[in-house]
């Protein structure tokens, strides 16, 4: 009896070595497993029983290079899924919790591009009802997550993903996805900031304080992006998307001269990357056969969902030209999307009919010192497109475009920085005109569109502004 305890203790310790042990070799073979069916190297270090540490999956082929984790954590909640009316169920629901992702793209020329047979969006009811009431089961939640390409990287803070099933009689599948913010960096402007100002010194002056500033802040920024996608099933189209609400918080955009001339000599030289590409490896240069524009919006026709919903409370841009001394800002305030997709039978045949209606409720273009070259107080922009399902058939769209409380606004003062941009983009264009030639092809794609278009302004007025920056004349 004495010894009972100190055995229970020596047991307990030998179950959990035992256990400890296996737990790791399965691990090992989980990453040797995901490394041959992936075609990738997984590596990772086990932190617990519900914790992986420093994940690390590099892919020998494809669009991603590699991506790395490092911390991944598993718990179970509940979570309250609606079965019908007035019927609610408590669901055990696995919620992955990810910190510090890392995602690397590798480069377009690197990636072999074979030519892929497109699957078919169809599929089979039972398959459908699998995967929703799989899924209802998961959540993801990712912290400080990183994606880097060669020409921009994108930062968010928080992802969540969450994911639940409707239990009525065509089960539904809800797909929730938050991030934010979000930022977008080009180039490598951020990386050379950072290290300069790592270096060890006095403190900077004011101006180049500013300049450090104006290089950390991102050309692209988003406070907050969510996304909320409603699945069903349609025998014959497969999975279709019901209705999606997109809700983003206030953008801002920040542009200027050196980042677009980079943006633009970066897309030139991978173009003639390409270009020389191609005619390496055929001996001759071979034209791609570009097919009609209809066929292509025919065939995203189906992925357009029933309804949509876009709300984005806020956008600012702001171009700044240091050279020349040009800054001016682009305000939209109150921007609102709505649109619906429906069956339209007519004489012509059958046809999607994709309804669109645009809301602005406020706009200043070319804002600078409080007054705007354009002024509208309010915009609104409704579409109809038709798309028959017969390809011999012509798209038509109808579109209505209506302004009110319109103002425009001649600043003299203003033309001055302009002229001087537009001279120096025409010498830059000579410049670039006498180093190299390039030869526009004759477009002979079919155009089959037929569109017709109205324009309202009930109010506009026109006010000229004098050197002064005084109203002249009204």
């Amino acid at each position: 009896m004495d010894a009972s305890p100190a055995k229970f203790l020596f047991g307990f310790l030998f179950a959990s070595i035992i256990l400890w042990s296996i737990f790791v070799f399965a691990s090992s073979m989980l990453a040797w497993i995901l490394s041959r069916a992936m075609g990738a190297s997984v590596s990772f270090r086990v932190g617990g029983w519900k914790c992986l540490r420093d994940v690390v999956v590099k892919f020998n082929k494809g669009a991603v290079e590699s991506v790395s984790i490092g911390e991944i954590r598993l718990s179970i909640r509940q979570s309250l899924v609606k079965l019908g009316v007035g019927f609610m169920s408590r669901d055990p629901k696995l919620q992955v919790l990810i910190c510090d992702l890392e995602v690397v793209m590798r480069s377009p020329s690197k990636i072999s591009k074979k030519a892929r047979s497109r699957k078919s969006r169809k599929s089979g009811r039972g398959k459908w009802m699998v995967v929703a009431n799989m899924a209802r089961f998961l959540s993801v939640s990712v912290t400080e997550m990183v994606v880097k390409t060669l020409k921009a990287t994108v930062e968010v803070k928080e992802l969540t993903l969450d994911l639940s099933k409707d239990g009525g009689s065509k089960p539904e599948l809800f797909v929730k996805l938050l991030l934010a913010p979000i930022f977008v960096h080009f180039g490598e402007s951020r990386v050379s900031c950072d290290q300069s100002s790592m270096h060890g010194g006095s403190l900077p002056s004011n101006h180049t304080l500013l300049g450090m500033t104006e290089r950390v802040s991102a050309p692209f920024s988003c406070e907050e992006f969510s996304i909320m996608c409603e699945f069903g099933h349609d025998r014959e189209e497969g999975v279709v998307v019901r209705n999606m609400d997109i809700a983003t918080g206030d953008v801002s955009i920040n542009l200027n001269e050196e980042l677009l001339l980079k943006r633009k000599g970066e897309d030139a030289f991978s173009s003639t990357d390409v270009a020389e590409k191609v005619v390496n490896e055929s001996g001759t240069a071979v034209k791609p056969v570009k097919k009609p524009a209809n066929l292509a919006v025919m065939k995203y026709a189906s992925m357009f969902p029933e309804k949509l919903s876009f709300v984005l409370p806020k956008l600012d841009m702001k171009f700044v030209h240091r050279e020349v001394g040009l800054m001016v800002e682009n305000n939209i305030m109150g921007i609102q999307l709505k649109g619906t997709k429906t069956r339209s039978f007519e004489d012509v045949g059958e046809s999607t009919r994709v309804d669109v209606q645009m809301e602005f409720s406020e706009i200043h273009l070319l804002k600078d010192g409080g007054i705007s070259v354009v002024e509208i107080l309010k915009l609104d922009v409704v579409s109809s497109v038709y798309i028959p399902l017969q390809p011999a058939s012509p798209i038509r769209s109808e579109v209505d475009v209506r302004l009110g409380g319109t103002q425009c606004n001649l600043v003299i003062t203003r033309l001055h920085p302009w002229m001087q941009l537009h001279a120096l983009r025409k010498r830059k264009m000579v410049l670039r005109g006498e180093s190299s030639t390039h030869e526009k092809s004759p477009s002979s794609d079919h155009k089959a569109f037929m569109w017709t278009s109205t324009i309202s302004a009930p109010e506009m007025t026109v006010v000229l502004y004098d050197l002064d920056g005084s109203p002249l004349y009204h």
